[in-house]
């Protein structure tokens, strides 16, 4: 009788044991992250360990990391992929239209996307990231454009484009170095 009672003990132990280091796990890496942004909807989004690494810049104003080495352009993905708009419900119906005309153009020039720089990259609610933006800078009807590349990861590790376009302000406009910078600036603690 002793013995069954021991075992059932230990039975029911094992099996609960995990979930409790499993919630004190995460509990404890709420409590002490430095490197976050709530969403307020319940929803944290933990960089310590990108920062960490030493390879990523994490922006708490944002959910996006920015790598120390700007990432190449999926050259590859992009040759084979089509494309999307991507939203552009800021800018008004004209600079939609021209913004359209611009990406139409520049897309139908072959290799195209070899001029694309690395800007910053998108974290999911889950803290993985979820997707990389692009720019490169063009000129179209005598403006200067930004053209945005946003490569959007699928669980499955494929990977979708969207493009989207707006005016060039050179006070408005984040690059990488912008993006950066702004990183580097926005936590609490240094990275």
């Amino acid at each position: 009788m002793y013995y069954l009672r021991r075992k059932s003990f230990w039975l029911v132990f094992t099996m609960i044991a995990p979930l409790i280091f499993l919630t004190d796990y995460y509990a404890f890496k709420a409590m002490t992250s430095v490197y976050k942004k709530d969403l307020g909807n319940g929803v944290v989004i933990y960089a310590d360990d990108y920062v960490k690494s030493g390879d990523w810049v994490f922006d708490c104003g944002y959910s996006r990391v920015v790598s120390r080495n700007a990432l190449p352009v999926p050259a590859s993905k992009l040759a084979q992929s089509e494309y999307s708009f991507g939203s552009m419900y800021h800018l008004s119906k004209a600079n939609q239209e021209t913004a359209k005309a611009l990406i139409r153009a520049t897309t139908a020039t072959p290799d195209w996307y070899r001029n694309l720089r690395y800007v910053y990259s998108g974290l999911s609610e889950y803290s993985d990231i979820r997707a990389h933006l692009f720019d490169l800078l063009t000129e179209h009807e005598g403006r200067t454009w930004g053209l945005r590349v946003r490569q959007n990861i699928q669980p499955n590790g494929s990977s979708n484009f969207e493009i989207s376009a707006e005016p060039y302000d050179p006070k408005t406009y984040i690059d990488y170095g912008k993006a950066f910078e702004l990183a580097a600036k926005s936590c609490p603690a240094p990275q």
